[in-house]
């Protein structure tokens, strides 16, 4: 009851009609899943292959403004399932993995990658959240270690890939995500690794590390934009994931996550209405970039998560001068 009365309130502090998300190419008979928002046919765009784009063009819809006390008490309600789930997880999964992990698998730790998934998706359940997956056909052997890179544009980017990614993987991630108490510990415990922009050495033992971990049979996600999108508009790459993928010999797979920055954008510490329509879209892998040419890799990644996304979350043309 408290489940339904949440999905409520959160459609009501979104204020935007009720919609259905359009079937993936694998699921077109399948019954439609509810989505705020409306979808229209795409013509897609000259300057990508038909294989790089979505059936189906939409737009997202807007946020309301208004309601700030009922997007308060969502925010809170996140912060609290997330808390109340991984501290009952730890007695009985977390603390037991990472020993096993430590004891059987301390080059990969699956048993802490599951702890991780599924109080991931726990906490995305309980909040009512709706997320579809689409492209599994494109995914690599599930024993095949690969460089996932999608974009990132909300902190549910995490939540939504941990939680519902088929896959297991490490993270490479900013270091004070793996300074936060009980979920940023258990990170650590599945052996996530740890990023300082702003320090040069934190930097190059990164890219140590990740190349490593590739050879040792684990995939990594890299956010190949370094950061958040302060808009939603996929922003520019940085040649550090490629270089990694090239260096461990393992493919690329380049992922469009649709949506998570109109619940959570950038600067908001919580998110403030139930996220709702989240898409991740799972495109072919690219072979591994070859010794100096991870440029290209890079621009065939750009080229193929750009196909996956909204016109709303596709970067801008450049002025013209």
């Amino acid at each position: 009851m408290l489940r339904l009365s949440l999905l409520v309130v959160g459609a009501a502090a979104y204020r935007v009609p009720l919609g259905t998300l359009p079937p993936s190419r694998k699921t077109a008979a399948a019954a439609p899943v509810p989505f705020l928002g409306e979808y229209r046919p795409r013509v897609p765009p000259a300057s990508l292959s038909a294989a790089a784009v979505l059936p189906y063009d939409y737009e997202l819809p807007i946020p309301s403004k208004s309601n700030k006390i009922i997007q308060t008490l969502v925010g809170v309600y996140f912060a609290m399932l997330a808390t109340v789930v991984v501290c009952a997880m730890y007695p009985p999964m977390v603390v037991p993995a990472w020993l096993i992990g430590m004891a059987f698998n301390n080059k990969q730790r699956r048993a802490s990658d599951f702890v991780v998934q599924w109080w991931a998706r726990a906490t995305m359940f309980f909040f009512g959240a709706s997320v579809s997956v689409e492209g599994q056909e494109n995914l690599p052997p599930a024993g095949e270690p690969v460089m996932y890179t999608p974009n990132h544009c909300s902190f549910l980017d995490i939540f939504v890939l941990s939680g519902y990614m088929p896959r297991r993987f490490k993270y490479v991630s900013k270091i004070e995500i793996l300074r936060i108490p009980l979920i940023g510990w258990a990170m650590g415990f599945a052996k996530h690794i740890a990023i300082s922009r702003m320090d040069r050495a934190s930097q190059l033992k990164t890219l140590k590390d990740a190349i490593e971990t590739l050879k040792e049979g684990n995939s990594l996600v890299t956010f190949p934009e370094g950061t958040r999108s302060k808009d939603g508009r996929l922003s520019d790459f940085k040649k550090g994931p490629f270089t990694m993928a090239s260096r461990a010999g393992v493919r690329i797979v380049p992922i469009s996550v649709v949506g998570t920055h109109l619940f959570q954008p950038p600067g908001a510490f919580l998110p403030f209405a139930i996220p709702r329509g989240i898409r991740i879209i799972i495109h072919p892998a690219l072979d591994s970039p070859k010794e100096k040419m991870e440029g290209e890799a890079l621009e065939a990644t750009r080229k193929a998560i750009i196909g996956g996304l909204p016109p709303s979350m596709r970067p801008l043309a450049p002025a013209a001068e």
